[in-house]
């Protein structure tokens, strides 16, 4: 599993990658509504929050076939300020690749880059999962994330999991 930066991405790729937004039980794992808007837009928006600083994303690639996507992103503060925490977003998109443990090796990767290559670095990475999704939640905390609450929305109850970069550098002895 290696990660590129979605500016490498190829035109296959970006058609690959805007299905998965477009998919109905994939965005239903993300908490969303499939996207509507063209793939030219979609691509644009996506790169505009590149170069803008407001995202890192990256593209999953297994033996050099595009299987989703992990980025970082709602950076705080804000561009142009250097931001000290974002949120990370994953989606394995590929469904013959669920389960295969390229979900966990792609957010070890991108807290990777967060806590040791982005320069300066982040201090907090945190996302929100389902609670009734156990899968994600055994490969957040086998990468690194572990969780710290439970909010409810009406009848849907997230977890909130973070990683540290002080955690990060000095991982718990067992």
């Amino acid at each position: 599993m290696t990660l590129r930066s979605l500016d490498l991405l190829s035109p296959s790729d970006w058609k690959r990658f805007y299905s998965y937004f477009r998919d109905r039980e994939i965005a239903d794992w993300n908490g969303a509504k499939p996207i509507r808007v063209p793939l030219w837009l979609f691509k644009r928006m996506m790169l505009d929050e590149e170069s803008s600083g407001e995202r890192y994303g990256f593209g999953i690639y297994v033996e050099d076939r595009f299987i989703g996507s992990v980025e970082l992103y709602d950076l705080y503060p804000y561009p142009p300020d250097p931001p000290v925490r974002a949120t990370l977003g994953i989606m394995i998109g590929e469904r013959s690749e669920w389960s295969r443990g390229y979900g966990r090796e792609a957010v070890r990767a991108a807290l990777g880059f967060a806590f040791e290559r982005l320069e300066p670095p982040l201090e907090r990475v945190r996302l929100t999962t389902f609670l009734h999704n156990r899968r994600a939640q055994r490969a957040f905390e086998a990468a690194g994330l572990r969780r710290v609450g439970l909010r409810e929305r009406g009848d849907v109850t997230d977890v909130l999991m973070e990683a540290t970069r002080s955690d990060w550098l000095n991982p718990p002895q067992p």
